[in-house]
C-alpha cells in the first residue's frame, strides 16, 4: 500500500522520516518523563523530612548522623533536579522580561550533575548591574540550556572548562556568552552549524535541529547570536538580546 501524501507537498527522503520519527520519539519520552519526575517528587519529600527529623534527635550516634545526613543531601540534590526538570518541561506563557544572571544560575546549577560527569568544569562571569532583558525567561532558559549542551556534547573526551558571562552592551542591550575549551569547530562545518538537521553527532545523538532552534528563537525577539571557533582552543557564542 503506498503512504497518501498531500498533493502540494513534497515527497520526504528517507533520512528526513527517520528524523521525524525520532523527535516524535522524543516528544512522547518528554511528557512521559515529566509524569515520571512529578512522581518521584513525593516519596524524596518524604525521605528529606524524616532524615531531618532523625538528625534532630538529641541521642543519635555520630556516625547515624553522618549517614543520615548524606541521605538528606543527596535526596535534596535530586530534588532540586526534579524540579528544574519540570521547569524546563512545563510549558507556560512566561513574563516579557527576564533577569539574565539568575537565568544563568539556574541553567548552570540545573546542568551541574552533567558537567561533572563529564568532567567538564561549568564558570560564571556575571554582570551584577545587568539590567533585564525584553524576553521571555522560559526562551531564554531554552537558549542558554542549547548552547552549554552543545557544548558539553563537543567536549566529548572529557575536561575543560565552559564559562558562561553576562555584560552590558551600549547601554541598551545584554549579552550572553557561552566560550568553551574545546576542540573548535572545522572553518565549513562553521558554516552549516545553523542549518536545520545537520549535526556531526552520531546516530541518534543529536536531532540537528538545537541550534536551529536557537537561531530561530533568538531572532524571534529581536535579539542576534554569533558564533566563533578556533580549532584546538574552542567556540565562542554570543546571543545579544535588547534591554526591557
Amino acid at each position: 500500500m503506498k503512504t497518501p501524501s498531500h498533493p502540494h507537498m513534497a515527497p520526504l527522503s528517507s533520512e528526513h522520516l527517520k528524523q521525524l520519527a525520532y523527535n516524535e520519539k522524543m516528544a512522547e519520552l518528554g511528557q512521559i518523563s515529566a509524569g515520571v519526575v512529578h512522581e518521584l517528587n513525593a516519596p524524596l519529600s518524604v525521605i528529606i523530612s524524616a532524615a531531618q527529623m532523625i538528625m534532630r534527635e538529641p541521642d543519635v550516634p555520630e556516625f547515624v548522623h553522618e549517614m543520615v545526613g548524606r541521605i538528606n543531601s543527596e535526596a535534596q540534590r535530586l530534588s532540586q533536579m526534579t524540579r528544574g526538570l519540570l521547569n524546563f518541561s512545563r510549558y507556560e506563557d512566561g513574563e516579557a522580561e527576564a533577569d539574565g544572571n539568575l537565568t544563568v544560575g539556574f541553567v548552570l546549577d540545573f546542568l551541574g550533575f552533567e558537567a561533572a560527569r563529564r568532567g567538564v568544569t561549568l564558570l560564571r562571569k556575571l554582570d551584577h548591574r545587568l539590567p533585564v532583558v525584553k524576553v521571555d525567561a522560559n526562551v531564554l532558559k531554552q537558549v542558554l540550556l542549547n548552547l552549554i549542551m552543545n557544548a558539553l556534547q563537543a567536549m566529548e573526551k572529557g575536561g575543560g572548562t565552559i564559562l558562561v558571562e553576562t555584560r552590558e552592551e551600549r547601554g541598551n542591550e545584554v549579552m550572553f556568552v557561552v566560550a568553551d575549551t574545546g576542540p573548535g569547530i572545522l572553518e565549513h562545518t562553521l558554516a552549516r552549524i545553523f542549518e536545520p538537521y545537520f549535526t556531526t553527532k552520531k546516530p541518534g545523538e543529536g536531532t540537528g535541529l538545537g541550534l536551529f532552534v536557537t537561531k530561530t528563537l533568538v531572532e524571534s525577539l529581536g535579539g542576534r547570536i554569533t558564533v566563533n571557533s578556533t580549532i584546538g582552543e574552542g567556540t565562542t557564542f554570543c546571543v545579544i538580546f535588547p534591554t526591557a
